[in-house]
């Protein structure tokens, strides 16, 4: 199965759906733009002066319909229709989303208004470009629309059910509450349960992105998504499968994405008040008009000509510039950012990030390494021991003292581990222990008191003897992090906070080493969700992080961003961004792209909006006579034109936080 839908048809037919739509989008894109040089063609090589004098009165002439005009005309009115078709449907599921003014109604409004005084290639040229901004935005956006294949990866397929001295290999969805299963080395837990038999470590980085490994052993808990490490043991289920632990971050996630599919474009929102200003001013403008001519139809200043200047108003109100030059402002932006190896989803993502006042990071792998280092220096000889102990286990914590030590490792004989308390064996003929306190003591080692240090400590000790040394072992916090933080500040970020699944000390540790805000610890995926959700209610979020567990987060933020160097595969499908190599500086830097992008558009959108309501002023107050076409084309093709270089200009961004992108040789 690769598809997180229940239904996996249901998917399937909505992805087949979706490419369909623009399969007919784009083949429309081609035949009306085919179709308008074929008008032009014709009319740079045939004596077409009769076309610019065309008029609704010709078609009662029998020999226009013989005529190089009309054969124009037909040619226009196929292609807007084709056209059209895109128009029309999209604006149609906008209407049954509730959302009954949106980019298409003001295309189709300024289209029939251009259309209804004969300017034809006006018409068309809205509605083409309107495809082709629409056409550039799919193409630089990478819809998470596919099942998140990680974390479904993640679900385990069957269930080693014990039932009357036999195990069988069952569907976790058909075992009851209560049941007994067995999980081996190396297998992922099923269903939420308690361990009846054994002890073992498990690995919860898919749950709480902790690398971490908790031991258990009888009467304690284990979840589903976490992996058996080291012995079989045998639990007691206490929930269904789907009221499991990693069930449950698959409902969220699936709820989580679809709240935030319904969110809506900047150009739908501008044009939720655009479109019925222009169509109430067209409308003012010639009951006016109408009425001040004393509502005679026929002659100067009569309702013909107040009719003529209201179409005019629509023609120059046409959006070209708008459905254009925004979605290139998104493009370039999306694109200058893929440079400096940041993914964007989308314009909404960009927008969002633009906007996100408070940025909340995942600890381990986003803002640590990920990777368990020796922090307290140790001597050489006892370095050599310990590491010589831990070269035989496959304990995190373990290999990063075997990786702190520079000599051979020692032969060790004997060797017992004691999972949940610590190691030991014999070395060069005396017995060695390396653990927690309490093994040590357990083992005769002299009494001693407990390293002050919020990190995790293994103590080394010598059997029925003294303590030797202690190691300190700490998640290496990456070395860009605290100039990231510095850089959000920059940007006058509200606030900067940590929510990790790890130890409430250490997470404040790690807070004070780099300069955040403010922290949680011991926090499970729905907890950090809660936190996120609330935080919503006032401002705009941004989060970061790069596990499995962080996927619902990721969804449910304004914004998510992966770090996806070192970042699960659900975590990348269910982000908004996702940042290449894992460069920390990289989200400070994006945010300051998405906002140079925002005022780029909305710098854009001011001076063609500024410009159209100049030209509908002096049009509606008959100051530019038989030039209101004229001047009509100009403020819309001639701005679009001007909007468009000013939107491109994006592309001469120079990153302030990172090193300038290398260009190509």
């Amino acid at each position: 199965m690769d598809c997180h839908c229940h239904d996996h048809d249901h998917c399937k037919n909505n992805t087949e759906r979706d490419e369909k739509k623009e399969r007919i989008q784009s083949i429309a894109f081609l035949v009306g733009g085919a179709l308008l040089l074929l008008v032009a063609f014709l009319l740079s090589h045939f004596d077409a002066s009769s076309f610019k004098e065309m008029a609704w009165e010709n078609f009662s002439n029998p020999a226009f319909y013989t005529s190089l005009t009309f054969f124009s005309f037909l040619i226009y009115t196929i292609d807007y229709l084709v056209l059209s078709y895109t128009l029309v449907s999209k604006m149609i599921e906008e209407i049954r989303e509730r959302n009954y003014i949106n980019e298409f109604t003001l295309m189709l409004v300024a289209t029939i208004g251009a259309f209804a005084i004969c300017e034809f290639p006006e018409a068309i040229l809205v509605v083409l470009f309107g495809i082709l901004g629409e056409l550039l935005e799919d193409f630089a956006t990478e819809k998470s629309t596919r099942s998140i294949k990680g974390l479904i990866n993640d679900m385990p397929l069957y269930a080693h059910l014990v039932k009357d001295d036999a195990i069988l290999d069952c569907d976790p969805k058909e075992i009851p509450i209560g049941s007994v299963l067995e999980i081996r080395p190396g297998e992922k837990v099923a269903i939420d349960g308690v361990v009846l038999q054994g002890q073992s470590s498990m690995d919860l980085s898919s749950l709480n992105g902790e690398s971490l490994p908790r031991d258990v052993k009888e009467g304690e808990a284990v979840y589903s998504g976490s992996i058996n490490l080291s012995s079989a043991i045998r639990i007691q289920t206490t929930k269904a499968y789907f009221d499991s632990t990693l069930s449950k971050i698959m409902a969220l996630v699936e709820s989580e994405q679809e709240k935030k599919a319904k969110s809506e474009k900047f150009i739908t929102r501008f044009s939720k008040f655009y479109t019925p200003v222009v169509v109430l001013v067209s409308i003012i403008v010639f009951l006016v008009g109408y009425g001040l001519a004393g509502f005679n139809w026929q002659g100067e200043n009569g309702g013909e000509e107040w009719l003529y200047r209201s179409l005019s108003i629509l023609l120059v109100s046409c959006p070209c510039a708008l459905v254009i030059s925004v979605p290139i402002s998104f493009f370039s932006g999306i694109g200058v950012a893929s440079r400096f190896g940041v993914l964007i989803k989308g314009s909404l993502p960009l927008e969002n990030l633009s906007k996100s006042k408070v940025f909340f990071f995942d600890k381990t792998g986003t803002l640590t390494n990920g990777n368990f280092v020796l922090k307290n220096k140790v001597s050489e000889s006892f370095l050599t021991i310990a590491a010589s102990l831990e070269s035989k286990s496959t304990h995190p914590l373990g290999k990063a003292i075997v990786k702190a030590s520079d000599t051979p490792v020692l032969p060790v004989e004997n060797f017992l581990n004691v999972p949940g308390n610590g190691i030991m064996g014999d070395i060069e003929g005396k017995t060695y222990l390396i653990g927690n306190r309490k093994f040590l003591l357990a083992n005769g080692v002299a009494d001693f008191a407990e390293e002050k240090t919020p990190y995790k400590v293994l103590y080394l000790g010598e059997k029925n003897g003294p303590l030797l040394s202690s190691f300190i072992v700490v998640d290496q916090v990456k070395k860009d992090a605290k100039d990231a933080i510095s850089y959000l500040k920059e940007q006058k970020v509200k606030r900067t906070m940590m929510l990790s699944g790890d130890d409430e000390n250490i997470a404040r540790a790690v807070k004070d080493e780099i300069g955040l805000d403010d922290c949680h610890g011991v926090l499970l995926p729905e907890q950090k969700l809660s936190h996120i959700k609330e935080t919503m209610q006032k401002e705009t979020v941004a989060y970061v992080g790069d596990g499995i567990n962080d996927s619902p987060s990721l969804l449910a933020s304004s914004v998510g961003i992966a770090m996806g160097a070192l970042g699960s595969d659900a975590a990348i499908e269910a982000s908004d961004i996702v940042v290449m190599d894992d460069d920390l500086r990289k989200v400070a830097e994006g945010r300051r792209l998405a906002r140079r992008t925002m005022l780029n558009v909305i710098v854009g959108v001011s001076f063609a909006i500024g410009v159209k309501v100049l030209v509908m002023i002096l049009v509606a107050l008959g100051f530019c006579g038989d030039f209101a076409m004229v001047l009509g084309t100009f403020s819309d093709t001639g701005i679009m034109a001007i909007c468009v270089l000013h939107a491109m200009s994006l592309m001469l961004y120079r990153p302030k936080y990172i090193p300038a992108p290398k260009k190509a040789k």
